[in-house]
């Protein structure tokens, strides 16, 4: 998958920017998780499933980590 230019609004920006000083996570770390969970919680286990089967073996590679089967497995 190509990468993706995001662009945060001031007030998110300034919430991301405190939580990465907090933490000591990397924004693309954040936004990979933050996007996980949006994304299994508004899609469900077929649509997943779907998705990750059209792609190729390097992108599979890197959504199975995103997208574990115990993730699947709680819908």
């Amino acid at each position: 998958m190509s990468r993706k230019k995001i662009e945060l609004n001031g007030k998110v920006e300034k919430l991301a920017e405190k939580y990465l000083q907090i933490t000591g996570t990397d924004l693309d770390d954040l936004t990979n998780a933050a996007l996980k969970a949006y994304l299994i919680d508004h899609l469900n286990s077929n649509q997943i499933n779907e998705a990750l089967k059209d792609t190729d073996d390097v992108s599979s590679e890197y959504a199975g980590k995103l997208f574990n089967l115990d993730d699947l497995n709680r819908f």
